[in-house]
């Protein structure tokens, strides 16, 4: 009844104007009506996952809760209940996570070491930078800077990724099989005094001088495609002369000990890979003062450098 004429056009016509936007209207309805289903269907999944309280759980009254009643959807809770489901909700991600490392240890291995060594060269190239920028804006006169210009290192990308394969690889992987399947059939499971000294014993005098750290000089040998004796030379020549093991023990000795004593079994490596991050950075410095070092004795006559990796 209140439909609009057009004038001129003949009677009876609709505007073009009024089918547009009542076409318009139909869609938007629609378009309504689809994400009211899309939202009705999906709530069961986004509730479970908002709320965690809804799982049936025995000790609710344990702790003196009562199990939360089964309100709508879009009811927001209030109060104390809003404070319960915060902390039910860290309790469930906490108790998600914890399920993560107890069911795919080699994934979870690879996955945590990789991402964290490779972060740890980043910051290790990071403070690599800004000391040498530092040192040479200082040695630099004023009319050096205006012709240089803005000193600026580029990221070692190569470095890097040797950094993540061997976190990922020895440090998450290799370390997951020796620490949680090799070391307790052979030093018992136990937490013992004797066990754990046994451990970390071996761990100190065996594994790591003779397996870990010449892992990191062989995978970035390959990275940087450079010879097996070359790579063990600069292990040696860093072990000899940039205090390496020595570093290594005064770090991981105390922290072994509380890796077999104390940490549960499968977040060791995790734990492992907290510590280890902080040893990265140490252990990147060390290697890249050794290949100044190198840079230094193998100079050309012309001043043009050596350098072969990162």
């Amino acid at each position: 009844k209140n439909i609009k004429l057009v004038h001129g056009e003949g009677r009876g016509c609709l505007s073009s104007s009024a089918v547009r936007m009542n076409n318009n209207k139909y869609a938007t309805n629609r378009l309504l009506v689809s994400i009211l289903l899309a939202l009705a269907t999906c709530n069961g999944g986004a509730t479970a996952f908002s709320t965690p309280l809804r799982h049936k759980r025995s000790d609710y009254t344990s702790i003196g809760q009562t199990q939360p009643s089964s309100a709508t959807p879009w009811q927001v809770p209030r109060g104390g209940d809003l404070a319960t489901s915060s902390t039910s909700l860290k309790s469930s991600l906490i108790s998600a996570i914890d399920v993560f490392y107890k069911t795919m240890p080699l994934t979870s291995a690879f996955v945590t070491c990789g991402i964290k060594a490779s972060a740890a060269d980043l910051v290790a190239q990071k403070r690599a930078v800004m000391k040498d920028t530092a040192e040479a804006e200082g040695s630099l006169t004023a009319a050096d800077e205006e012709i240089l210009g803005e000193i600026t290192t580029p990221l070692e990308k190569r470095r890097n990724f040797a950094f993540f394969l061997y976190g990922g690889l020895y440090q998450g992987m290799a370390q997951e099989i020796i620490f949680n399947e090799i070391f307790p059939k052979v030093f018992g499971q136990g937490t013992d005094l004797v066990t754990v000294f046994s451990k970390v014993s071996f761990d100190m005098l065996v594994v790591s001088p003779f397996v870990c750290l010449p892992v990191a000089y062989l995978v970035k040998s390959v990275i940087f495609q450079y010879t097996v004796s070359e790579a063990l030379t600069r292990y040696k020549d860093d072990v000899m002369k940039n205090g390496l093991l020595l570093k290594y023990w005064s770090l991981w000795g105390p922290v072994q000990c509380m890796t077999f004593g104390v940490v549960p079994v499968h977040l060791r490596i995790a734990f492992i890979a907290v510590i280890s991050f902080f040893w990265l950075i140490i252990f990147s410095s060390v290697t890249a003062k050794g290949q100044k070092e190198r840079e230094l004795e193998c100079s050309l006559e012309d001043g043009v450098s050596c350098r072969i990796d990162g």
